[in-house]
């Protein structure tokens, strides 16, 4: 019986090893370069930052021998008492004059001609038997409160018809009035009239 066997079958050929010299040289190298590269990357980073380094040691050098200027600057003016006292008094009347500056632009000054004419006008518009006791004046003129007395209820809208015809801004202003009795027994009604601008 003769069997032939096919030595080309590839469970006889010899099987090559992966891990061969001329691949764990090329393995090797590579490794050997890219260590190389990574080293020179270090080595250049490192002197660029030393040169950095340098140029910082050198401004904070200056930038002591400024500060302790100052500090003998500093220190010469603090022991002068008199500048020192200057300095603060200075300082609090800036101060001051901020704080008045501020509440100055927020203050409304309304009415800069003054209430002469106002006042004129409340004497003129007076009726025999009405007394105003008291008044006040708001937001620059725009609003205006009077108290006082009368002998009879009906005179106080024809005061307020008075002071329509007025010739100050009272005129411009609407009244609503309020009219009542301290003592049911009193023979005097007491008023009080407010305005509103519209």
């Amino acid at each position: 019986m003769n069997q032939q066997i096919n030595l080309y079958l590839s469970e006889f050929r010899m099987k090559k090893d992966p891990l061969s010299a001329l691949v764990m040289g090329q393995i090797l190298g590579s490794i050997v370069a890219v260590m190389v590269l990574v080293t020179s990357f270090d080595i250049y980073t490192e002197w660029s930052l030393s040169g950095e380094l340098a140029v910082l040691r050198e401004t904070l050098q200056e930038e002591t021998i400024k500060t302790s200027e100052l500090d003998e600057v500093l220190a010469r003016r603090s022991q002068n008492t008199v500048l020192t006292d200057r300095l603060d008094e200075s300082e609090a009347q800036l101060e001051s004059s901020r704080q008045i500056r501020s509440f100055l632009s927020q203050t409304k000054l309304g009415n800069v001609v003054g209430f002469s004419e106002h006042f004129k006008d409340i004497s003129r518009a007076s009726i025999s038997g009405l007394s105003v006791s008291g008044f006040s004046f708001e937001n620059g003129g725009e609003e205006v409160k009077l108290f006082g007395s009368v002998l009879d209820s009906a005179m106080v809208p024809r005061y307020v018809s008075r002071l329509e015809n007025s010739n100050s801004s009272i005129r411009d202003l609407l009244f609503s009035s309020r009219i009542y009795r301290l003592d049911v027994n009193s023979s005097f009604f007491e008023f009080e009239l407010s305005t509103s601008n519209e």
